[in-house]
């Protein structure tokens, strides 16, 4: 199977936990191809892949975002098989075999992920309207979405989906993704099999975080349920208006700052990260 695997991991400012990443994936897919697209680390990330994994390509990117990241990926792997991942997803052998034989007994499949779990053991949480996916899951079930963290993807297939949507900068892309591919008539599998995942590695405590998430969450309902955009909008300005008053965090205060100024603006199609630095943010991520 290992020949047949294109693997790229997404990385930024992570070489502390990139090599273990690393490590993992040449012991269980030595044959694989093995890619890591770095977007911009300043911590010697890149330099630092090639002197001590000299079988794994590296390919520096700017820092444009997550959905960016991945898709200059696609656009260099060469197998029949694609997996892209975080550097905080630490797999063991038999983990994406158990992804590759759940697509390959559904034909119209086109994404696979597993089920993440914390290092304290715990399912990793996508909110109350995804936990039921979870329920007594046995063998692979087809979900609305998979979390981008892991997801491996028949090559075929991306021809007609396309690669990842990147307006979306951090969070949502993997939605719009799963999406766009159940539209065009794929299905999306969650399959029971435990990999870990480490959270939260690469990203800082940024107030722009929390304004992107919101930001990707009303591109999504724009595209796909543009019914419902007008009223979604309404939601997040009264909800963004009572965390910048009431929340006790000055971080997220400034972050629901920065959404309502988006809103007010009609500037949603650039995300923050994309704009000139806010007074007082750093221009990394």
């Amino acid at each position: 199977m290992s020949k047949d695997l294109s693997i790229i991991v997404i990385s930024h400012n992570a070489q502390a936990i990139l090599g273990e990443c690393l490590r993992r994936l040449e012991v269980c897919y030595p044959e694989a191809e093995k890619l890591v697209v770095d977007t911009d680390s300043k911590d010697g990330s890149a330099d630092w892949v090639r002197r001590q994994h000299p079988s794994v390509n590296v390919l520096q990117v700017p820092n444009r975002g997550y959905a960016y990241a991945v898709n200059r990926g696609l656009e260099v792997a060469q197998r029949p098989w694609v997996v892209e991942m975080n550097s905080d997803v630490y797999l063991e052998q038999g983990d994406l075999e158990a992804l590759q034989m759940a697509l390959e007994a559904n034909p119209r499949a086109a994404m696979a992920g597993p089920t993440l779990y914390t290092p304290e053991g715990r399912l990793q949480s996508y909110g109350p309207l995804y936990a039921p996916y979870y329920w007594n899951l046995r063998r692979p079930r087809a979900v609305s979405w998979v979390s981008g963290a892991l997801i491996m993807a028949r090559t075929s297939s991306l021809q007609e989906i396309g690669g990842m949507d990147e307006r979306f900068f951090f969070y949502n892309e993997d939605l719009e993704w799963c999406t766009r591919a159940r539209r065009k008539g794929w299905q999306v599998l969650l399959v029971p099999r435990r990999v870990l995942h480490l959270g939260g590695s690469s990203t800082p405590n940024d107030p722009r975080f929390i304004a992107e998430g919101y930001r990707g969450g009303l591109l999504f309902a724009r595209d796909y349920f543009p019914a419902l955009h007008g009223l979604h909008k309404k939601t997040v300005w009264l909800e963004a208006h009572l965390r910048r008053w009431l929340d006790p965090n000055p971080l997220r205060r400034q972050g629901y700052g920065l959404i309502l100024q988006m809103l007010q603006d009609r500037s949603l199609d650039v995300s923050p990260f994309l704009r000139e630095p806010a007074h007082g943010l750093s221009e990394e991520s």
